[in-house]
């Protein structure tokens, strides 16, 4: 019997081994823009969207009811907005005025997807599956 349980637990422990080394399912789009936000917006938008040197992104959503116009704006930054689109930005027309850095070349496109898809899930109050379907990273 001792024998029997030895091998049985020996047996346990290496299915948890493989188990902890298999691979782990990839980041969602979510968990991806979380970090992308952590590391390349939090610094002016703040740790909680609230705004620092960015304005706050509680109202994000009403901005940009449109996820592509939201992630066009983030992919040019302000001055190649105002070159590229016009003087104002958002359904809101609020003029440019701002330092808003082109994240082109700096983040992935899926980067800026998902970041923008984050932002409006956490600040905007969009649900979550409809921001990762409108902003191109459903299912990832």
């Amino acid at each position: 019997m001792a024998g029997r349980f030895r091998i049985t637990g020996a047996v346990c422990l290496i299915a948890m081994l493989i188990a902890s080394c298999a691979p782990s399912d990839p980041p969602s789009g979510l968990d991806v823009g979380r970090e992308v936000y952590a590391t390349a917006c939090s610094v002016c938008h703040g740790n909680s969207g609230q705004g620092v040197v960015g304005p706050a992104l509680s109202q994000v959503a009403l901005t940009w009811p449109d996820c592509a116009d939201q992630i066009r704006w983030t992919t040019l930054g302000s001055d190649r907005w105002r070159v590229e689109v016009g003087d104002t930005y958002g359904a809101t027309a609020k003029p440019v005025l701002g330092g808003m850095l082109p994240q082109e070349g700096l983040l992935t496109p899926h980067q800026i997807a998902a970041v923008t898809a984050f932002t409006r899930v956490t600040y905007g109050g969009v649900d979550g599956a409809t921001a990762l379907d409108d902003c191109g990273v459903a299912g990832s």
